[in-house]
C-alpha cells in the first residue's frame, strides 16, 4: 500500500518530468548553434545564496540512478562524462570510459527521430564531431565529479523539445529487464524495471551520507529466494519512475518533521484537500487551532469531506545510500484528528510563569529531553555535540501522537535522569512526564495537570513536600540565599524522598522561626500547609524511599504542580494588592517568590 500511495501521489503533479531530478550544478559549458565553444571554456554557476554560503545552480535534468556501473545522463552531467577530465581521485581508464558514454548518448540522441529536427540535439553533437572538447585544456581546479550544464545560445540543452520522448525510452532500455509481467502498483501487464530509476537527495533522508536508493538488490544474498534486482517486486516502468518522484516530493514538501540530530524524517500527506492540517498542530501548537480542534472531536462537528478522506505518513532513515522505512501509517482523517486532540489533552500541563504557551510544540518537546546548559540558561542545540539526547525521541513522540499510544519506557526514564542531573523541572518537562504517566498502563489513577489536593499517592504528596519546603527557606531569607534548599537535595529526592525531606522537618523550625513582626501571619501559613503534607503522608505508606521510576515521575509532577500553583498564588495576590482589595500585611514580595 506504501507503494500504491506514493504513485498516485505523484500522479497529482501534472508538471513533473519523468526520469528528471533537481541537481545542483557548478559549471556551465555555453555552445553556439552550430556546436563551436562559445565562451573560453568552462564557466561558474556557483553564487551565494541567501545566507552567504556559495551555492550552485539548482536545475531539473535529465537523470537516473547510477551506482558503480558506467551510465551517463543526458544534456547534463559530471565533469568526467561531459569532458573526460580526470582529477587526482579518479581513474583515468573510467573516466575515459565515463566520456565516451556521453558522447555516443549524445549521437544517438540527435540520429534519433526525435533529434533528427532538434537543432540543440545537432548544436551538442556537433560540438563532439567537431573535435572542440578535445582541445579544451583541462583545469585543475576543477574536480572530475563537479556538474556541467550544457547550453545552446543561453538556453539549457536539457529543455530541448526533445529530451523527454527519447530520454524516456533510453531510461526504459536500460532499466528494463527485457521482459513484461503483471505490475504489482497498477495491475497492468507492461514492461518491467530491474531497478529503480530515481533515488532521494541524502540531504532528505537523516543518517544517508549520499544519494540513497529506495531498493537496491544488487546481491542474491540480500533478494527472498536468492533473487536479485525487482524479480520479487515487479514494477512497470511507469509506476516505478513514479514511486521515486512520488517518494522526493513527500519528503521534499512542508509537511514534515526532521530536527538535527534525530535518526529520522517523517513526511504526511492526505488523500485529498482538506481545510485543516492537524499534523501541522503537533509541530505549531498554535493555540486558537488546537482549542478549535479539540472542540470539533468532542463535538463531532466537522467538514464532511473528513470522513472519506486518508491520511498517511511515511518515516524514513538513512544508511549510507539506502532509504529505511521506520514507519508507514494509513488512517482515517478522523481518526488522526482524535488522536492528535488527544495528544494536547494529555499534555495539558499547569504552567509557573503567565508569558509560556499553553500547549507545547514538537520542537520544544524534543528540545527539553537535552542537556539544560546553566551558564547559558538555555537547552543544548538541536543536533549539538554533548546534547546527550536521544537520537530516536523525535520519532518515538510522533508515533506516539499519530497511534495514541504510550511513551517508550526508556524515554521516560532519560528524561529523569536529564531532570535530577540538570537540576531543572519546566513546563514542557512537566508536560512529557504527565504524557507519560497518562498513557502507562502501570498508572491506576491518572494525574491531573494541575494541583490535585485529593491526590494521597506517597511520590506525589512527597513531591509537594519538597516543594513547600523550598518555598519556606526562600521566605524565610527573603530571596537572599547562596543555596538553596532544593540545590542541596533535590538529585537525591526523586530517587529517594525520605532523606530529603527529613532532613527538610528538621531544617524549616528553624526556618519558621525567622517569621516574626508583620511576616509571623506567613509563617502560619507555611506551618499549616508543611503540617497538614506531613499529615497525608502519615496517614497513608509514610515518607517513600527508593523510588521507582513511576514513583520519580510522580514527585516531579507533585513538585511542580505545588511550585506552579504557589506562584499563581502569589501573582493573584499581587494584583489584589495592586488594586487595593486585600491589605498589604504577611505576604512577602511576589516578585522574589516568583523567581526562586
Amino acid at each position: 500500500m506504501l507503494v500504491k500511495r506514493l504513485v498516485d501521489h505523484a500522479a497529482q503533479d501534472p508538471s513533473a518530468k519523468p526520469f528528471h531530478r533537481a541537481l545542483r550544478f557548478d559549471l556551465e559549458l555555453r555552445l553556439t548553434a552550430d556546436g563551436a565553444l562559445a565562451g573560453r571554456g568552462l564557466e561558474s554557476l556557483v553564487a551565494p545564496d541567501a545566507a552567504g554560503r556559495p551555492r550552485g545552480a539548482e536545475h531539473t535534468v535529465p537523470a537516473v540512478v547510477r551506482t558503480v556501473g558506467v551510465a551517463p545522463n543526458l544534456a547534463a552531467d559530471d565533469v568526467q562524462y561531459v569532458l573526460g577530465w580526470a582529477d587526482a581521485d579518479s581513474k583515468p581508464h573510467r573516466v575515459r570510459q565515463c566520456h565516451e558514454a556521453f558522447v555516443d548518448l549524445t549521437r544517438r540522441w540527435a540520429d534519433s527521430p526525435e533529434g533528427r529536427d532538434d537543432p540543440i540535439a545537432r548544436a551538442v553533437a556537433a560540438f563532439y564531431t567537431s573535435g572542440a572538447s578535445a582541445d579544451l585544456t583541462p583545469d585543475p581546479a576543477v574536480a572530475s565529479k563537479q556538474r556541467v550544464l550544457i547550453t545552446v545560445d543561453g538556453t539549457p540543452a536539457y529543455l530541448a523539445p526533445s529530451v523527454a520522448s527519447f530520454w524516456a525510452a533510453e531510461v526504459a532500455r536500460r532499466k528494463g529487464g527485457g521482459r513484461e509481467g503483471l505490475c504489482l502498483v497498477c495491475g497492468r501487464t507492461a514492461p518491467l524495471l530491474d531497478t529503480l530509476p530515481g533515488k532521494v537527495p541524502a540531504r532528505l533522508v537523516p543518517g544517508a551520507s549520499n544519494d540513497a536508493a529506495l531498493v537496491s538488490i544488487n546481491e542474491r544474498v540480500f533478494g527472498y529466494d536468492l533473487t536479485t534486482q525487482l524479480a520479487c517486486s515487479p514494477i512497470c516502468i511507469t509506476c516505478g519512475e513514479r514511486l521515486s518522484a512520488g517518494l522526493v516530493r513527500v519528503l521534499d514538501s512542508p509537511d514534515t518533521a526532521s530536527f538535527g540530530g534525530q535518526d529520522s524524517r517523517l513526511a504526511w500527506w492526505v488523500t485529498k484537500p482538506v481545510e485543516r492540517n492537524p499534523m501541522r498542530l503537533i509541530l505549531d501548537a498554535d493555540p486558537q487551532q488546537v482549542a478549535d480542534l479539540i472542540r470539533s472531536v468532542r463535538t463531532g462537528n466537522r467538514a464532511p469531506e473528513i470522513d472519506k478522506t486518508k491520511f498517511c505518513a511515511l518515516t524514513v532513515g538513512g544508511n549510507v545510500a539506502r532509504v529505511m522505512v521506520r514507519d508507514w501509517l494509513e488512517m482515517p482523517l478522523t481518526t488522526i484528528e482524535d488522536n492528535v486532540a488527544a495528544w494536547f489533552t494529555d499534555l495539558e500541563m499547569v504552567t509557573l510563569h503567565p508569558d509560556e504557551p499553553d500547549h507545547q510544540s514538537l520542537e520544544r518537546l524534543v528540545r527539553v529531553t537535552g542537556r539544560w546548559l546553566r551558564t547559558e540558561k538555555r537547552y543544548a542545540f538541536l543536533g549539538a555535540k554533548g546534547a546527550d539526547r536521544p537520537d530516536g525521541v523525535q520519532r518515538d513522540l510522533l508515533h506516539a501522537a499519530m497511534r495514541k499510544i504510550p511513551l517508550p519506557p526508556s524515554l521516560l526514564t532519560h528524561l529523569l535522569n536529564r531532570v535530577r542531573t540538570d537540576g531543572r523541572l519546566d513546563t514542557p518537562r512537566a508536560a512529557l512526564i504527565h504524557l507519560a504517566l497518562m498513557r502507562s498502563p502501570h498508572t491506576p489513577e491518572k494525574p491531573m495537570p494541575g494541583l490535585d489536593p485529593t491526590n494521597t499517592e506517597p511520590a506525589y504528596v512527597a513531591g509537594r513536600l519538597f516543594a513547600a519546603l523550598d518555598a519556606i527557606q526562600h521566605d524565610a531569607f527573603e530571596g537572599k540565599l547562596n543555596t538553596t534548599y532544593a540545590n542541596r537535595f533535590f538529585a537525591g529526592a526523586v530517587t529517594n524522598p525520605r532523606s530529603a525531606l527529613i532532613s527538610g522537618r528538621k531544617l524549616a523550625d528553624a526556618w519558621l522561626r525567622k517569621f516574626r513582626g508583620t511576616r509571623r501571619g506567613t509563617g502560619v501559613n507555611h506551618r499549616r500547609d508543611l503540617d497538614e503534607l506531613f499529615g497525608l503522608l502519615d496517614a497513608g505508606t509514610g515518607i517513600p524511599s527508593h523510588a521507582t521510576p513511576a514513583q520519580q515521575a510522580l514527585f516531579l509532577l507533585g513538585y511542580h504542580h505545588q511550585r506552579a500553583h504557589r506562584f499563581n498564588t502569589l501573582r493573584r495576590r499581587a494584583e489584589e494588592r495592586a488594586t487595593g482589595t486585600t491589605p498589604d500585611q504577611t505576604t512577602p514580595d511576589a516578585a522574589q517568590e516568583i523567581s526562586a
